[in-house]
């Protein structure tokens, strides 16, 4: 919905404005604007409240509440207003005669399927959190945004590989449609590389979150939690140089081993989280990690939670 100023023409040649509420509907014929609510000549809402009036509307017709509210003179019309809008059509709908067809199930074909729900929760979370624009702003141009938003979109909704990955974005979501992109022209070799320019910026992409997450949730981190865990290579890992024998906590010390290490808050939230040698020796991991997570400066200092085996007397005494 939004708020349209209109010119008129009297019989004396004088001009003058209405304004009027209008929505945007699809039509055999294309787009159309269709008109709620003439709001008359008097209205003298100031023109940069329009959006916000409008859009206020359209969540009190649609019972759609807020997180933050709204100023009180725009809440205070868009109630009135949507009254009038729906007054209004309650009454156009009682003067029309139900139309009703006789649809065969069996006979209805679905083409182009594309799941879209979870794709529009993920791009406005990614949206709150400020990602595009961080990505922008470390160089990311037009395609490569797109690309990378896909890949972190595949790794929350369908984890998988690059080549799955590849595949989910050209023929399963309609998260192209979200970004009006097109990732038909997608290439294969694309998301290997925006998946690597996402690495390289691993470290401010989670100043980043931790920082926005924080303002958002009100987050202290007076208790931070610290743990490790392996995973290993089912081949010989010989091209991971990260891939080192050692003690697996899945009981397969005949594989190479990849350690993972992650900091989290109370709450839950992920703050710092790196991969490690497989052979690792887990106490001389914790000082690093501590390092990392004083830049930006914590207010307070916190407690932070660790594995017996991380909390050796040397490494806690120093910390």
């Amino acid at each position: 919905m939004y708020i349209r100023k209109v010119v008129h023409t009297n019989k004396s040649g004088k001009k003058y404005h209405t304004f009027k509420l209008v929505e945007s509907v699809r039509t055999e014929r294309g787009p159309r604007q269709r008109m709620l609510l003439n709001l008359g000549t008097d209205f003298s809402v100031p023109e940069g409240k329009w959006k916000d009036l409008a859009n206020r509307i359209e969540e009190v017709i649609t019972g759609q509440s807020r997180v933050f509210p709204c100023a009180k003179d725009i809440e205070e019309l868009a109630i009135g207003y949507a009254r009038d809008v729906i007054a209004y059509h309650e009454e156009e709908n009682k003067s029309s005669a139900p139309d009703y067809e006789r649809v065969d199930m069996d006979t209805i074909d679905h083409t182009y399927i594309r799941s879209v729900g979870a794709e529009h929760a993920v791009y406005e979370t990614m949206k709150t959190l400020g990602l595009p624009d961080l990505f922008t702003s470390l160089g990311f141009n037009g395609p490569a945004l797109e690309a990378a938003i896909g890949v972190i979109a595949a790794r929350l909704i369908a984890p998988s590989s690059e080549r799955a990955t590849h595949l989910w974005l050209q023929n399963m979501t309609a998260l192209g449609d979200l970004l009006e992109a097109d990732f038909n022209d997608l290439s294969q070799d694309r998301i290997y590389k925006v998946a690597d320019m996402v690495l390289q910026h691993k470290e401010k992409i989670e100043d980043h979150l931790r920082s926005r997450e924080s303002s958002l949730f009100n987050l202290t981190e007076r208790i931070i939690l610290y743990d490790l865990t392996n995973t290993f290579f089912e081949g010989s890992g010989k091209y991971n140089d990260k891939a080192r024998f050692g003690v697996s906590k899945e009981k397969r010390s005949d594989c190479p081993l990849l350690t993972l290490g992650m900091v989290l808050d109370a709450d839950g939230f992920p703050k710092r989280a790196e991969v490690f040698n497989g052979n690792v020796s887990e106490p001389g991991t914790l000082e690093g990690m501590v390092t990392s997570l004083s830049s930006p400066p914590i207010a307070t200092k916190p407690l932070i939670v660790m594995d017996a085996g991380i909390a050796t007397e040397e490494r806690t005494s120093s910390g």
